[in-house]
């Protein structure tokens, strides 16, 4: 049961309109409150003073003002459990039945009445803001037209507002008044839902340009960044192994030369398709530059990643023997790099990376350098760990 009232319709729309209703909810109740503290001072005050004499009323304030309190407080709670939606009906639904309540005990206060009939209106716009606020508007409309008639029947005013068409002029313009604003509310609330949907698909595709390629689709150098930080960070804590490679196409110049940047930047899509094909959904590859490609490895130590790259290599070659005889062949020069524990940051990876990555290139065409090679590094132990 707790589970039930923990979840309702507002724990599946966005989480910024979320956290407007809830705002808008805890703003209402907290109205309520002081309201609801207003009354009973002025309730004091009249009792001190002599100016309420009738028992029956003030012992229905009174009441009235707990229930309503009590209300108030399980919207609260369920407002702090995310669960706006039956706050509001909750809170919507305790302030018509008050209205229809004082029109039984004080039908004479029939203005006052009909005004507080238009509080579970705003509500339901505000805090629900679905077409349960024509609900709300027609318990209003019903609500103006009970209390007429039972002020028509006591004959309370009975020259100027319970009989003739003053009456059916007052009643119209009520009911006219209680359907346009649910009308405007509920339009104003379709806005807000919109726009704010509206932002957040902006918002998420600006994530997107802002982390991925254009050309490739890949992640872009900041994304593959961020991620490594993370990954870096993950790693010193927990003692785990961590690989990055960095690859730089051979040749890939005359490919533009001679066939133009179009066709080259075909080519960088589906050399991008091929190599992301062999990777695992746990490794990131992005492009970096021009003809620069990054591959992002947790739980890869340097051997592992070495034969990552092999298989990349592969997975290039294959893709290159499917092109045209004119075309050259398509290799790659891999710098290999594993973090050490004794790493400040992760620059100290890139570094490594790219400086291995750099002999590589100097060592001839598709060739694979580790941080293993580099002489002034000296070896050191790698924790155990599933390799690609």
């Amino acid at each position: 049961m707790l589970q039930r009232l923990r979840t309702g319709p507002t724990l599946q729309t966005d989480p910024e309109l979320r956290a407007y209703r809830s705002l808008a909810s805890r703003r209402a109740i907290r109205v309520i409150c002081i309201l609801l503290a207003v009354w009973l001072v002025l309730d004091v005050i009249s009792v001190a003073t002599g100016a309420l004499t009738a028992p029956n009323n003030l012992t229905f304030d009174l009441l009235t003002i707990l229930l309503i309190s009590l209300i108030a407080g399980m919207a609260w709670r369920l407002t702090l459990w995310g669960n706006t939606f039956l706050a509001g009906h909750i809170l919507a639904t305790g302030i018509t039945s008050f209205a229809f309540a004082n029109l039984l005990v004080t039908p004479e206060s029939l203005f006052i009445n009909i005004t507080i009939f238009l509080v579970p209106i705003l509500l339901a716009g505000t805090i629900i803001a679905d077409r349960a606020i024509y609900f709300y508007a027609i318990l209003a409309s019903l609500g103006t037209i009970f209390g007429w008639y039972q002020g028509r029947v006591l004959l309370l005013e009975p020259e100027t507002l319970f009989q003739g068409q003053l009456a059916y002029l007052f009643i119209g313009s009520q009911i006219i008044l209680h359907q346009g604003l649910a009308f405007m509310l509920y339009s104003l609330a379709g806005h807000i839902t919109r726009s704010i949907e509206r932002l957040r698909k902006q918002t998420e595709a600006m994530a997107r340009l802002a982390h991925t390629d254009a050309l490739t689709g890949l992640a872009n150098r900041r994304h593959i960044i961020e991620q490594l930080e993370r990954e870096f960070t993950r790693a010193k804590r927990y003692r785990r192994p961590l690989a990055l490679l960095y690859l730089d196409l051979d040749g890939f110049k005359l490919i533009n030369d001679q066939f133009g940047h179009l066709f080259g930047d075909e080519i960088l899509r589906n050399i991008a398709l091929s190599m992301r094909a062999v990777l695992r959904t746990t490794d990131l590859l992005a492009r970096i530059g021009g003809d620069e490609f990054a591959v992002l490895l947790p739980e890869t130590t340097i051997k592992g990643a070495v034969g990552v790259a092999t298989k990349l290599s592969r997975a290039l070659a294959a893709f290159g023997a499917n092109l045209s005889n004119t075309i050259p062949d398509l290799t790659f020069s891999a710098g290999v790099a594993q973090m050490r524990f004794d790493d400040d940051s992760i620059d100290d990876l890139l570094v490594r990376a790219d400086t291995v990555q750099y002999q590589a290139k100097a060592a001839g065409i598709g060739q694979i350098r580790s941080q293993l090679d580099i002489s002034q590094l000296p070896l050191f132990d790698e924790p155990q760990a599933t390799a690609n």
